[in-house]
């Protein structure tokens, strides 16, 4: 093993999150999974999939977000490119059940889901 790619001790390693559709995402809030948000208060504002939590990225940081570490939580973004990131966040802060919502807003929007403007 090269001596640069060797991680440091106690280092995280990467972390696997689950991805569902907009669909599946939909049902499963509709069951009582929290749908989270993690885009900007003013992105929030402009229009997010009803039923949805605004949780930036600073109350993740700063573990301010108000959720239970076993919560069913679904992450989505706009396009599902900050969603996977912050999933996998989520799951490194110990959240257990953590999945992505693959293409975030945009596929909810094409999907027909209820959006809140």
């Amino acid at each position: 093993m090269w001596p640069f790619t060797r991680r440091p001790e106690g280092a995280v390693t990467e972390v696997d999150v689950p991805t569902i559709d907009v669909k599946q995402a939909f049902a499963r809030s509709k069951r009582g999974a929290k749908l989270v948000d993690v885009r900007s208060a003013g992105e929030f504002k402009s229009g997010h999939a009803k039923g949805a939590l605004s949780v930036p990225p600073g109350q993740i940081k700063k573990d301010q977000t108000g959720l239970a570490r076993d919560d069913d939580i679904l992450v989505i973004c706009l396009s599902g490119h900050r969603s996977t990131r912050h999933a996998k966040q989520f799951a490194r802060m110990g959240f257990t059940n953590v999945t992505n919502v693959h293409g975030g807003l945009m596929a909810w929007k094409k999907a027909g889901l209820p959006v809140k403007k």
